[in-house]
């Protein structure tokens, strides 16, 4: 048996509908699974799921703002419905806002700690209830090297990031009896649509590469590979772990 195939399991992946989250979804759909794409944007979800169908890959497309609890306990439930069982839940959805600390407002911090820890928190929770009493499972956190790391302008979201990291911990100690392993993934700089403006920065972007070794910013795909090994079988004795895909960036220092 390929410990890497995703044949027979399903796979919900939120924010997939865009960046990293479709490159994601594409690689689990690629390797068997059958790929749930969940995203706010019904229009923009329904067209991911479609383009993936269109390339001989299982996909269907399930509405959810992680930020809204009720949304996500409807889309477990819409996806226990239609398919019965839950293997692996990728959490990628994000909100991003730059700007310096001392103009953050009350309702922008909401906003981030609403996506980036209740949202992952909220999926997380409804994942382990699926796969508790079926064997197991894997929940995949899609963080950031930021949260190993810092840069200006950026400190509610880093903060948000670092919580995440934390809690894949607390909850791969708890779930760890029950074969659920809990991983994040922490991609460094990667063009999507929520960094187009950062890209569109010559000075960012020049001081970026100068600290990669990769001597390139990341592309979505850059991060698939490594979720498929955490969604798979082939990462059954890894848990609790935060994974850095950055081009050598945090190695250089």
């Amino acid at each position: 048996m390929n410990p890497f195939s995703m044949e027979d399991r399903v796979a919900v992946v939120t924010g997939g509908a865009t960046g990293i989250g479709l490159a994601i979804a594409r690689a689990l759909a690629n390797a068997g699974a059958l790929v749930v794409l969940s995203s706010r944007s019904r229009e923009t979800g329904e067209e991911a799921a479609h383009a993936l169908c269109g390339e001989g890959l299982s996909a269907s497309f399930a509405p959810c703002d992680v930020s809204v609890p009720g949304e996500v306990a409807a889309m477990a439930a819409a996806v226990a419905k239609e398919h019965g069982r839950l293997d692996a839940m990728v959490t990628c959805a994000g909100r991003l806002i730059v700007k310096p600390a001392l103009e953050f407002t009350a309702g922008e911090l909401d906003e981030l700690l609403g996506v980036h820890v209740r949202g992952a928190f909220s999926c997380a929770q409804e994942a382990a209830r699926a796969m508790i009493g079926r064997g197991g499972g894997k929940i995949l956190f899609v963080t950031s090297f930021l949260a190993e790391r810092a840069v200006p302008n950026q400190a509610p979201y880093i903060a948000a990031k670092g919580a995440v990291v934390a809690m894949t911990r607390a909850l791969a100690v708890e779930w760890a009896p029950h074969n659920i392993q809990v991983n994040a993934l922490g991609p460094q700089l990667t063009r999507t649509p929520l960094t187009e403006g950062l890209y569109a920065d010559p000075q960012k972007m020049e001081a970026v590469l100068a600290r990669t070794p990769a001597g390139r910013a990341g592309e979505p795909g850059d991060v698939a590979g490594a979720a498929v090994f955490l969604c798979s079988p082939a990462s059954d004795y890894l848990t609790g772990q935060h994974i850095i895909v950055d081009g050598g960036r945090s190695a250089g220092g």
